[in-house]
């Protein structure tokens, strides 16, 4: 088993995952990243318990909770009238789930992956131009000439997959009609106040909402927010943005949000793309996860946590079966009725935080709507480790968004 010759295209969050995972349960993996240099671009990430019984699982529980900042708390706001529309408190998820919830900066979290992983097995400036299925192997072309035969690919490089388009042709990601804003603030800029009581806050409103959180134990605040637009625009991490632009996208701003839009001198911005619902995450001895096989919005935060839970999952079939074909039959048939759920709730969670109707918005983000706190318990409560070889359980549906 330990033999087979097993290629992971992408070495970001989900590949880096990959390569642990398997070494962990006595499989080698080769990580060809298109990019000269590890690293990870964008400004943070939010892991919940699911995700991170995964990376537990893999041995990495000590590194990631060196460089998290964990959640106490996260409160929802109205953007205009600052009114308090829901308040959760997160300090019992440990105990309640059996692992934190922590929000991390990308490259920090992106590290303590690489850090895991034998350098050796990493080769960068490796950007693959051709694939080819050749019976039982594959054959991968790079862009530096380097011609590789593996066994097993796993494509994990990311919403634009090569991968993808060798096996699907032209399946684009669909730009959703959204936008993204970024940005990044000294924590030492920010009051106390704006972001009390937990250092977690997003404000929503008509067509948009905008979150604010620290990061690096309160160093950085990291501000995402996300918008509906009749403009295109093009999907990029790097694209510069107008910080005034950014601030005339939330007019009449209560105090507190008002407050950290002034504060912002730079900013990036980019837009959403997604795909619809497909069972198209791979054939044969070729399997894609992370982004390059279930695209989704970011209102759950669960871009990342359901790459980690595809890493250890697709470990351990790796590892329970020697046929790749079987394995990856019995990967899909496990993490594709949950990932399709978690991607449905991402588009229903923009819609809720986009609502035009504040009181029927209220009315679905109140605590006594356990219609919500039943759809955390369903997402966060899965247990990778337990739970890796058999269907799972699927949640009651939410309140419905008019």
């Amino acid at each position: 088993m330990s033999q087979r010759r097993i290629a992971i295209v992408g070495g970001g969050l989900a590949g880096l995952a990959a390569a642990r995972a398997l070494e962990v349960f006595g499989l080698r993996a080769a990580v060809y990243e298109a990019s000269p240099a590890l690293g990870e671009i964008g400004a943070a990430v939010t892991i919940s318990p699911n995700a991170a019984k995964a990376l537990q699982a893999i041995g990495l529980g000590e590194q990631i909770a060196a460089v998290a900042t964990p959640n106490a708390g996260i409160e929802t706001r109205d953007m205009h009238t600052g009114e308090t529309l829901d308040l959760r408190d997160l300090r019992a998820v440990p105990s309640r789930y059996g692992a934190p919830h922590a929000s991390f900066h990308r490259a920090d979290l992106h590290t303590a992956l690489a850090g895991s992983v034998d350098p050796a097995s990493i080769h960068l400036d490796h950007r693959l131009t051709v694939l080819e299925e050749r019976g039982t192997a594959v054959r991968l072309t790079f862009a530096n000439g380097a011609v590789v035969e593996a066994d097993i690919v796993i494509a994990a490089d990311g919403v634009r997959s090569v991968v993808r388009q060798a096996l699907y042709g032209d399946d684009n990601p669909a730009y959703t009609g959204q936008m993204v804003w970024r940005s990044l603030l000294k924590g030492t800029d920010v009051p106390p106040d704006v972001l009390a009581p937990h250092g977690h806050v997003q404000w929503v409103g008509p067509g948009r909402h905008f979150v604010a959180y620290y990061i690096r134990s309160g160093g950085l605040v990291n501000i995402v927010t996300q918008e509906d637009t009749d403009k295109w625009v093009a999907e990029s991490w790097s694209t510069p943005g107008d910080p005034d632009e950014m601030r005339r996208s939330f007019p009449n701003a209560e105090p507190r949000l008002e407050t950290l839009l002034n504060a912002i001198a730079e900013c990036s911005k980019w837009g959403l793309f997604t795909r619809p619902l497909t069972e198209n995450w791979g054939r044969q001895q070729i399997q894609l996860i992370g982004d390059a096989a279930h695209a989704m919005l970011p209102n759950i935060g669960q871009g990342a946590g359901q790459a980690f839970e595809d890493a250890y999952i697709l470990a351990r079939w790796l590892q329970a079966e020697s046929d790749p074909v079987t394995a990856f039959q019995s990967f899909r048939r496990v993490r594709i009725p949950r990932v399709h759920v978690v991607q449905t709730l991402a588009l229903a969670r923009a819609r809720l935080k986009h609502m035009r109707d504040s009181t029927a918005q209220k009315a679905i983000l109140s605590p006594a709507n356990q219609s919500m706190q039943k759809t955390q318990d369903w997402l966060w409560g899965y247990d990778p480790t337990a739970e890796w070889d058999h269907e799972p359980s699927l949640p009651e549906a939410e309140a419905p968004v008019g």
